[in-house]
């Protein structure tokens, strides 16, 4: 009876209006044209009248952008106070709306203060002040910070927090930003809807808009991410064979909604327009989606499949090198959420699209073998690549081949590496590999050169050692 209670309450409680200006995040920063333009976003509770964001080059701000209004269409909340269930349609979708103001004609190089103003039920609602930078001409210094795979780990604040006081000027992100991203609780805090009480505090806006002892993240900083496999609308489409087997079911919304300016097309479903690119200063920056499902009983059909294509005749590796030969930057930069090279199992699996074994029609085949290493590294060295970072196992790897560096930098939480996992299957070694403590990576632009710093986010253990130590230097050049 206590339950039938709750629950009508709760379904009562998901009825009624949203609160005016209710606001789910603060304003966060993106753009394919970050010398010039940066579009000012943020997600609330409900549409209000109309939004604009105030900026300019002084505390005074002084000019406006309007903010257009979108509807993020299939974020959902808890069916019960107490769990989910693992149908998305069985759990109430949540009202999010998302304003996003476009800031143009900027000055490259210059600093701009901001502010969002949300109007609704005739009351303003005046947000909280600010500052960006715009991408610099060439040949001015930067730096950025690499992140990935939040997922809600129990450290995530502390390592997250420290990346935000590095002083940098953007993120790149590898891709997993949460577990299952319809639900609402994983992105930001949600009354009335359930989370593990280990993982509340730690969503993923609530980690990356941290602003205590100074850290400057995505309110400061415009980020550049790719998606990973825990971006795919229904997670049961990697573990449930019918699902597998239907198009309809393979799709990115939830993500490519969210961070809707680097994605105009918005082409949720599979083999989409998933990817992009941008110049900051004298980088030339290419997010990429490329990702599967884990490698456990990876050998049964259907076969964990590619959710984008990347076989030398697919949109995605036409569009990479046609992108590549275009670029005028002198330095490249590359994100992708699945690995170029890593120890473990899970390389061993080719990345590929899976066919149905002969032999065993239980079983699935690889006859394509491994694109990433046949198809993409060949155009990486190619055409100049500096470097391609990548996330999903949560380790902390760089290796450098022909010139190219691979850097997984990635324990921000956990780690899913065993000291004896085996080598990748062409038999490189990591110049570097260091699990045993949480880290991130600082990059510098400096006079045409790139250096990369690996820091140490915790102690774990080790003696004779602090948080915030370099314990990994590497330049990067052509």
């Amino acid at each position: 009876m206590r339950k039938c209670v709750v629950a009508l309450l709760f379904w009562v409680c998901m009825a009624l209006p949203a609160s005016a200006a209710k606001t789910y995040t603060e304003p966060y920063l993106l753009s394919l044209k970050p010398s010039s333009e940066m579009s000012v976003c943020w997600l609330l509770g409900e549409p209000g009248d109309e939004a604009w964001v105030e900026f300019g080059e002084s505390e005074a701000l002084g000019e406006t952008a309007r903010a257009e209004l979108f509807e993020v269409k299939g974020i959902r909340t808890s069916a019960t106070l107490e769990g989910y269930d693992d149908d998305p349609a069985k759990n109430p979708e949540l009202a999010v709306y998302q304003r996003i103001a476009t800031l143009t004609n900027l000055k490259p190089g210059a600093a701009y203060h901001y502010r969002v103003m949300t109007k609704s039920a005739g009351k303003v609602s005046e947000g909280k002040r600010y500052f960006f930078k715009t991408a610099p001409e060439a040949g001015k210094p930067f730096s950025f910070v690499l992140l990935s795979d939040l997922q809600q780990k129990k450290q995530i604040l502390d390592t997250v927090g420290m990346a935000g006081r590095e002083n940098a000027d953007f993120i790149i992100y590898a891709g997993d930003f949460q577990n299952t991203p319809w639900k609402a609780s994983e992105w930001f805090p949600v009354e009335n809807c359930f989370i593990k009480p280990e993982e509340k505090g730690k969503e993923w806006f609530t980690a990356m808009q941290q602003t205590e002892g100074g850290a400057r993240l995505l309110q400061y900083l415009p980020l550049f991410p790719c998606p990973g496999n825990h971006e795919a609308d229904d997670q049961r489409i990697w573990t449930n064979k019918d699902m597998a087997k239907d198009p309809a079911k393979k799709t990115l919304s939830i993500y490519m909604q969210l961070f809707r300016p680097l994605y105009p097309e918005q082409e949720y479903r599979r083999n989409g327009k998933h990817w992009y690119s941008a110049d900051y200063g004298d980088l030339h920056i290419i997010s990429l989606s490329i990702f599967r499902w884990h490698p456990w009983d990876g050998y049964e059909a259907p076969g964990w499949f590619l959710f984008d294509d990347i076989s030398p005749e697919s949109p995605q590796v036409k569009w990479l090198e046609k992108d590549l030969k275009q670029k005028s930057s002198p330095l490249t930069w590359v994100v992708q959420h699945w690995h170029m090279l890593n120890r473990g199992a899970e390389v061993w699996i080719p990345m590929s699209e899976p066919l149905i074994s002969p032999v065993n029609p239980e079983m699935a085949v690889y006859p394509y073998g491994d694109h990433c290493w046949n198809v993409l590294r060949p155009l990486y060295e190619k055409h100049g690549v500096n470097a391609v970072n990548f996330g999903h196992s949560h380790v902390y790897e760089r290796y450098l081949i022909n010139g190219v560096n691979y850097i997984e930098a990635a324990t921000i939480g956990n780690n899913y590496r065993e000291e004896k996992d085996p080598l990748h299957f062409s038999g490189n070694a990591p110049v570097v590999e260091n699990n045993r403590h949480r880290s991130f990576m600082l990059v510098s632009v400096v006079d045409g050169k790139m250096e990369g710093r690996g820091i140490r986010a915790s102690v774990d253990g080790d003696g004779g050692v602090k948080v915030g130590e370099v314990f990994d230097v590497f330049a990067m050049s052509r």
